[in-house]
């Protein structure tokens, strides 16, 4: 019997071929998609979990009441005592770890790179799992001068010589010996490194180790399993005295130590100075939203189509019946057919997904694995969803199907129905476009949001503008070589060198000196520190007073920038020669974006770069794009002159404005993917809908043209019932999207306003779709031999 079910299902795939093809194509269509978005939500939540103890690891973060920074009091940074403090003061603390990770310049004799690791304590191996391939582990760390690198680095360095006992140079001055080689981190951890050195020779560390007022080190935690970690946050109240005197200097309430779950820091860690950018639980939550509207939507043409072409087997229900076949045994029947379509789509979609794997992580930034060793609780999860697929998707038509009396198949007009199933139909197909009109909207607002971020006037000038990070002593001491060199080439036009570029300022304090301040009261200022020539490089607007200049030799050390939204917040109307912090203001700059667009403009000022400030930065150009490459590399040779072997990065100040935006442009371009494959599929819905419903009517449409019908008559009378669903489906999907859109907008503090222009054209564009689908059924019908049409019975 199971063989014979497999030939009917054959014969019937290769009889209906343009049906077959519709179903196959949405059904593997929508498994694709949801494979995809599976494997993504599956790595996103793994972060952290190859650790062993890693339901018992915790990060401890500190809540610093009063200090908003960014909307959140709460900051990753923690004393470097405190770990040591907690392991001997709280027995359930059985190990922990206290680390800077940052970038420095490694260097051999032959060749220098940038490289991110971390300077750490031997209890880093005692926290968090750490392969090592050969050398000293963490007895290595014991010992200042000594450092572990991986894999990769130790390739990079050393090609296939043994790195162990060689020697690698930290910023062209200090050197470390390799003692030890260790396993790549894995890319699902939430912070990566490519070596791991002694945390006695992180920089700053001698005055840092015993000062619980200097938040430089993350701490983390290894708990006693079993361990409540509210509980042990009370207790870490008793360390608040520790630095109570040194919060109290800047008007700050002392620090409150929480407990977070390590687990969690990748998806639900809203903290400042995150180690690397984490992601968002939310748009796990959308892409898997995303993912079962195309599975639904495929699963309902399936549903749709398979009903449709009922008609055309009902020879065949009827003498099955007539020859003493039971309900049971047609429902068992058709969901066998059903399910053996669902698998061969599914094996289809799991081939495409491999293929398109690699394509689909890199749209969203991630090195996404499909491997089917150690996933086998996801590739049996996912044959589960095609065996419910196919059981849902068979359901309705297996129950429809076994039915139909043996009279009513011989007819062969079974599929005049009472109105109840049609309406179903009807309705299923409304869902189909109101979802993917959803989505196409949401598509559209994103894109617009995006080019607000893009065009919007930042208060600067970002075109034709490069610039270049270092981070070494060598810049500062050759500085006016430097810039004098860079402007001998005619296509750099402007030099200024400043600690940031506007894009993201990161440096903020508070401050109580300023002129009318008789409480003392304390407000947050962001700070960065230029040059003399960073306000005209950049193209900023000076609204009151002037910019900082040479023939003024009190600029150096007590003039001050401000910008409007100081200017505000200090309630000045005048605000040039006031007293502020230690100097006094020189001129008023007009607002300029200094972060994201969720973040409104805050108060800022400008100082001319001290001594200690001009180690790190940035140095801006202003640029002639043309022969671009050619100036790039002059611009390396340059400063190489300067600091030889050092490689130097230039990059155009707009694409870095634009990776602010990765995530949302990411988003942006999934939306769009996802907004054509779910039309595509609706299509195919309504496409089933209009051959069932050209099925039903196909003799009314013979007698029409018999009388005399146009075939513009047939198919307006047929498009006007499925354009009012679309209709529906538009008057729908219009006021979900828009609150769903409206709530996405909000989370920036600069937006667009939603337009109602965005509505109609979306619906403008459904219409057209549908018509396009609707019209080439229509019209095939419309064409088609009367004579025929009345012998349907």
């Amino acid at each position: 019997m199971f063989k014979n079910y497999i030939k009917i299902a054959w014969r019937n795939f290769i009889k209906g071929k343009l049906y077959s093809f519709i179903n196959l194509s949405g059904l593997t269509i929508g498994m694709t998609s949801f494979i995809l978005i599976a494997l993504f939500v599956q790595y996103e939540i793994s972060y952290d979990k190859q650790h062993e103890h890693v339901d018992d690891i915790y990060r401890v973060i500190s809540e610093q009441p009063g200090n908003i920074y960014k909307g959140t009091d709460l900051f990753s940074g923690t004393p470097f005592p405190l770990g040591t403090a907690m392991v001997e003061d709280f027995p359930e603390v059985k190990a922990k770890t206290a680390f800077d990770l940052r970038k420095n310049l490694l260097s051999t004799d032959e060749e220098a790179f940038n490289e991110k690791g971390i300077f750490a304590d031997k209890g880093f191996f005692d926290v968090f799992t750490v392969e090592l391939i050969s050398g000293k582990g963490k007895s290595a760390l014991e010992e200042p001068s000594n450092i572990l690198v991986t894999e990769s680095l130790a390739k990079k360095y050393f090609g296939n010589q043994s790195p162990l006992n060689q020697n690698i140079t930290f910023d062209r001055n200090t050197q470390f010996t390799v003692k030890g080689v260790i396993a790549d981190p894995p890319k699902n951890q939430h912070f990566s490194y490519s070596y791991i050195a002694s945390v006695s020779d992180a920089p700053y560390y001698s005055t840092n180790k015993s000062a619980w007022g200097n938040n430089t080190a993350v701490t983390y935690v290894r708990l006693e399993s079993g361990t409540e970690p509210e509980e042990l946050e009370n207790k870490l109240l008793v360390y608040q005295k520790n630095y109570e005197e040194e919060y109290a200097k800047y008007g700050l309430e002392p620090a409150i130590f929480r407990l977070q779950p390590l687990k969690d820091i990748h998806l639900h860690s809203k903290v400042n100075f995150e180690l690397e950018p984490n992601g968002d639980m939310n748009y796990v939550y959308l892409y898997s939203l995303i993912a079962l509207v195309i599975l639904s939507l495929a699963s309902i043409n399936y549903m749709n189509l398979t009903t449709v072409r009922a008609a055309q087997r009902a020879k065949e229900i009827g003498i099955t019946k007539v020859l003493g076949a039971k309900k049971h045994q047609l429902k068992a029947q058709f969901l066998g057919e059903s399910f053996l379509f669902t698998i061969f789509s599914f094996v289809l979609a799991l081939g495409l997904a491999s293929v398109l794997l690699p394509l689909f992580g890199q749209l969203l930034g991630k090195n996404i694995p499909f491997q089917y060793a150690g996933n086998t609780w996801l590739l049996f999860g996912m044959f589960g969803m095609a065996i419910l697929t196919g059981g849902l998707s068979g359901l309705y038509p297996a129950v429809f199907l076994s039915r139909v009396s043996p009279v009513k198949a011989f007819k062969g007009n079974f599929l005049k129905n009472n109105g109840r199933n049609a309406w179903i139909r009807k309705g299923l197909v409304v869902g189909q476009f109101t979802a993917a009109i959803v989505l196409a909207i949401g598509s559209l607002i994103i894109y617009q949001q995006l080019q607000f971020t893009q065009d919007k006037n930042l208060g600067y000038t970002k075109e034709h503008i490069v610039h270049v990070p270092y981070s070494t002593n060598e810049i500062a001491s050759n500085e006016n070589v430097i810039r004098n060199e860079l402007l001998k080439n005619p296509r750099i036009k402007k030099v200024s060198m400043s600690t940031q570029i506007p894009l993201n300022f990161d440096n903020q304090g508070p401050i109580s000196n300023w002129e009318g301040n008789t409480t003392k009261e304390l407000l947050g200022v962001y700070r960065t520190f230029v040059d003399y020539d960073f306000v005209d490089v950049l193209g900023m607007e000076i609204v009151e007073g002037r910019a900082f200049s040479k023939d003024f030799a009190t600029d150096e050390n007590e003039g001050y920038i401000i910008n409007e939204a100081a200017a505000k917040a200090l309630g000045w109307k005048t605000s040039v020669g006031k007293e502020f912090d230690e100097g006094h203001v020189i001129g008023v700059v007009k607002d300029f974006h200094i972060q994201k667009f969720n973040l409104a403009i805050e108060p800022l000022y400008m100082r001319l770069r001290p001594q200690w400030a001009k180690n790190f930065g940035e140095v801006i150009m202003t640029i002639d794009v043309e022969n671009f490459e050619e100036t790039k590399k002059y611009i390396t040779s340059v400063l190489n002159a300067a600091v030889p072997l050092v490689p130097f990065d230039v990059k155009f100040l707009d694409d870095t404005y634009a990776q602010l935006y990765d995530s949302e442009i990411r988003l942006g371009s999934t939306f769009n993917i996802f907004t054509v494959l779910a039309l595509i599929i609706a299509s195919m819905g309504m496409f089933g809908l209009v051959s069932h419903s050209i099925l039903q009517r196909t003799k009314e449409i013979g007698i029409r043209k018999v009388l005399g019908s146009s075939t513009v008559a047939i198919v307006s009378l047929i498009s006007k019932d499925y354009l009012r669903l679309v209709v529906i489906a538009l008057l729908t999907a219009c006021p979900m999207a828009y609150y769903f859109m409206n709530d996405w907008l909000q989370g920036f503090a600069y937006r667009i306003e939603i337009d109602w222009w965005v509505f109609l054209l979306v619906g403008f564009m459904a219409l057209i779709i549908a018509i396009v689908t609707i019209s080439f059924q229509s019209i095939k019908a419309s064409l088609a031999n009367p004579v025929k049409s009345l012998r349907t019975e």
